[in-house]
């Protein structure tokens, strides 16, 4: 049996067993619930009715791409499930969670069991295996991210860095991810083993602490379980596909550093330290550069001047029918100047069955040139989410600080404490 064969049976195994399928449909029915409060939200912002369980199932799908995937590195690694002290790891990252929802991450969690272990001893966990589990998790997250992070963005209007109304987006993607992970089992060396694929003398790269008990013989068996992977971002200086590519390099390239950290961790002593220091240290560096390259953007989807600028189309919709795209700029209708949404409405009620848009784009690397567009029958609007001129709106940068910002904006407020 190859191993790819191993890895699904173990994978299918999962709703074999009471324990693992349980774990499954819990897993399932909190990213269902995810994509209920998304489809809540959206219909808000763009009277859209996405389905939940279409988008749950379909995010099973490519979990289940990325859970093959991180089974196979898995299984390169090496780390066995039974000394990664997953107890602790969840107890510690619902514990983090209280302070901040986004601390949840495994990444925080497995820094502070690794670092509690080196320093005291406790809980009996293997370091390498542990930040194996954290940089593959991050790996398959970064593939997801990459290929599907900007489906489904919620269009959000904030305040801009200069106070105008701006235009972003809110992508947040969950998906269940069934995995095959391993188990070291130990069978008497008299015993019929039960099919086992040989492999290669390097292998594991991961290498185990414990021994084999005298007299007996070690058997690396897959078991599959399920995770959920989520993504959370806001952007407003990029199209959220370009936003989600950049998000996936940063993690993909935490992740690769990290596994070359554990790799090297499990034969030398001080590397251990370097890995449970990258875990959390590592993650909250990129949480923070991708803030910081944020802000210092400048956003892309703010009106100025003539015209009114497009945030979003609703599929289907008559907007979009007619090629109308994020980052147009609507400056007429039937030849009536546009300079707020109500503007649209006003020239929609006058004349409902034809209309002809006069529009261009503003996005960069997009020809600037105006081109004219024709709509029949748009009596239930034309399906635009809008940038207005003005207004007042939240600042969602300031409740999305990361813990470095948060620790520099504490150390702010003593010092100006002090010098008053």
């Amino acid at each position: 049996m190859t191993l790819l064969a191993i890895i699904l049976r173990s994978i299918v195994g999962i709703l074999s067993y009471p324990a693992t399928m349980i774990l499954f449909w819990v897993v399932m029915a909190i990213v269902h619930f995810q994509y209920a409060r998304l489809a809540a939200m959206e219909r808000q912002w763009t009277r859209r009715s996405p389905s939940p369980l279409a988008r749950t199932m379909r995010s099973l799908g490519e979990g289940l791409v990325g859970g093959i995937a991180g089974s196979l590195v898995f299984v390169l690694l090496g780390p066995s499930i039974d000394q990664m002290g997953l107890g602790f790891l969840w107890a510690a990252a619902l514990a983090l969670a209280i302070l901040d929802a986004r601390l949840i991450c495994f990444s925080y969690a497995a820094g502070l069991a690794c670092i509690c272990n080196l320093l005291f001893g406790w809980p009996k966990l293997h370091v390498a295996s542990v930040t194996a589990m954290v940089g593959v998790l991050h790996l398959i997250e970064a593939g997801l991210i990459w290929a599907t992070g900007g489906h489904g963005a919620i269009p959000v209007l904030i305040s801009g860095p200069d106070g105008r109304p701006a235009g972003g987006f809110l992508m947040e993607r969950f998906w269940p991810v069934p995995a095959a992970i391993g188990l070291m089992l130990y069978y008497p060396l008299s015993a019929a083993l039960p099919e086992v694929l040989a492999m290669p003398d390097w292998w594991p790269l991961i290498k185990s602490a414990a021994s084999a008990p005298e007299g007996m013989q070690p058997v690396y068996a897959l078991v599959g379980l399920t995770a959920a992977l989520g993504y959370s971002d806001l952007t407003y200086t990029r199209l959220p596909h370009q936003k989600a590519r950049v998000t996936a390099a940063m993690s993909g390239c935490f992740s690769l550093v990290l596994l070359g950290l554990s790799v090297l961790s499990s034969t030398r002593g001080w590397a251990r330290w370097l890995a449970a220091l990258f875990s959390p240290i590592g993650h909250e560096l990129m949480v923070h550069l991708s803030r910081v390259t944020e802000t210092r953007r400048q956003p892309v989807f703010q009106t100025s001047g003539r015209g009114v600028m497009v945030l979003d189309v609703v599929r289907g919709s008559p907007a979009w029918q007619a090629g109308i795209e994020r980052g147009d700029i609507v400056e007429s209708i039937n030849c009536r100047p546009i300079l707020s949404s109500d503007d649209i409405s006003e020239a929609i009620a006058v004349s409902p069955v034809a209309i002809v848009i006069d529009v261009r784009s503003a996005l960069p690397g997009k020809p600037r040139d105006a081109r004219t567009v024709q709509i029949r029958g748009a009596q239930s609007g034309l399906g635009l989410c809008l940038v207005p001129h003005g207004g007042k709106y939240p600042d969602v940068r300031s409740t999305r600080a990361g813990l470095i910002s948060l620790i520099a904006r504490h150390l702010k407020a003593r010092s100006s404490r002090r010098r008053m």
